[in-house]
């Protein structure tokens, strides 16, 4: 519970979930010429933010142990 109380943990969970909902659109449609490059960016971006937030709050809860 204490966890979700971190807003580190809770923003990179969020980024960490849409980058993933966003890279798995573009995959699913390759097959189609739209514009989708922008998903693929935005997603992997998303996802690495995501980890690095979700990491900052792990090493902050290894801190205050």
């Amino acid at each position: 519970m204490k966890k979700l109380l971190d807003l580190r943990f809770v923003i990179g969970l969020f980024f960490f979930i849409v980058g993933v909902l966003l890279t798995i659109y573009f995959i699913l449609n390759l097959k189609q010429k739209t514009n989708a490059s922008i998903n693929i960016k935005c997603g992997v971006s998303f996802v690495v933010f995501g980890v690095i937030m979700i990491f900052l709050s792990y090493i902050q809860e290894i801190k205050e142990e």
